[in-house]
């Protein structure tokens, strides 16, 4: 349950971070229906496909440990 917790708390970081990076786009921050291409939803992607393991210390949200894929 513990690790639940952190792990929820990562995915609402990455949830913030892929929000204010779309900001960085016109088209995305309009919502625009015309599809297109830029580095904001390249990156965009990449932080949302992060996966790792909380690393816990005495009870203590320190990180966490990537997994490689």
């Amino acid at each position: 349950m513990l690790i639940a917790n952190y792990m929820s708390e990562l995915e609402q970081k990455k949830n913030i971070i892929v929000s204010e990076l779309k900001g960085l786009c016109a088209h995305c921050t309009a919502r625009a229906q015309k599809p297109h291409r830029c580095p904001v939803q390249e990156i965009s992607a990449r932080i949302s496909s992060l996966r790792g393991v909380p690393l816990i210390v005495n009870n203590e949200f320190r990180g966490v440990l990537w997994a490689r894929v």
